[in-house]
């Protein structure tokens, strides 16, 4: 459990609540613990295995990432607290907090050998959420091929000297889009990118094709629906949304921070449900 309010609840009756809250989360979200207005709330997220073999094929959609450090970039001290995924791919934190009052959290994913990894912004109100994901990227995949494919890409168009630091990555999609939902692809072609502020320096947005390959001659997302900007300048809060006729998108915001590097944060990433999943309810493969 990680605390968050100064009202005093012994860490017992904490547990106590937890454990009879199982069949009723109300026990927990009533907003009342032995007469104090602090919450409990059950966050739950799924670490997914995402990318290509060396040979080129695409990872098992439904495979994981065991064993993953998971802590909250806003408050690193929760790093010390060992929460990890299980054999499922799946981690648990319950979080107890002023009734009422919002709290914001940006996950690290940073399991050793492997490519560390921040979420955008997600708004911790009192509700359980337990349907958080990432897409969090197979090393050697990010390392052996798509690292040097996009050096390569950059370089031959424009920027000759172009060295990766980061990628801020979302993905615009359906209304039902999700890494927990089997329907692919659940892009929604046809949108473009706005983000607040101007990204300065940096260099995107780059659109993913079809291949869930990024490529600098779309112009829109494609049914894959990624987005990509690379080497955002850091100390800024940048807002993200996208535009189409007739479609409303919600906004996805990423803290990018000089903390970042030293934790050695390398992309960031807004993975479905919680990226920029629209009301465009239209079945995969659809406009």
């Amino acid at each position: 459990m990680l605390v968050f309010t100064e009202r005093q609840l012994p860490a017992g009756v904490i547990q106590d609540v937890i454990d009879k809250s199982e069949d009723d989360p109300s026990l927990r979200l009533s907003g009342s613990i032995m007469g104090r207005p602090v919450t409990i709330v059950k966050l739950s997220g799924k670490t997914n295995h995402f990318g290509r073999d060396l040979e080129g094929n695409y990872l098992d959609y439904h495979a994981v990432v065991p064993d993953t450090p998971v802590w909250i970039a806003e408050y690193p001290w929760t790093k010390e607290r060992a929460i990890t995924t299980d054999e499922t791919g799946w981690w648990t934190m319950y979080v107890v907090k002023d009734a009422g009052v919002d709290l914001e959290f940006s996950f690290v994913y940073d399991r050793e050998g492997w490519i560390t990894t921040k979420t955008n912004v997600i708004t911790i109100v009192d509700e359980d959420d337990v349907d958080l994901a990432i897409q969090y990227i197979d090393p050697d995949f990010y390392r052996v091929l798509m690292l040097p494919f996009v050096e390569g890409m950059i370089r031959a168009n424009g920027y000759p000297d172009f060295v990766f630091e980061n990628a801020m990555v979302v993905t615009v999609g359906k209304s039902w889009g999700s890494i927990h939902d089997d329907r692919l692809p659940h892009g929604d072609p046809g949108a473009t990118m706005t983000i607040s502020p101007s990204q300065g320096d940096a260099i995107g947005p780059i659109y993913f094709n079809e291949d869930v390959i990024p490529d600098v001659t779309w112009t829109s997302t494609s049914l894959d629906g990624g987005v990509t900007w690379l080497n955002m300048p850091r100390n800024v809060t940048y807002d993200v949304s996208a535009e189409k006729e007739g479609t409303t998108y919600p906004t996805v915001r990423f803290r990018i921070t000089d903390e970042d590097v030293a934790a050695g944060v390398q992309l960031y990433i807004a993975s479905p449900p919680d990226s920029l999943e629209g009301d465009n309810d239209s079945p995969p493969g659809e406009g």
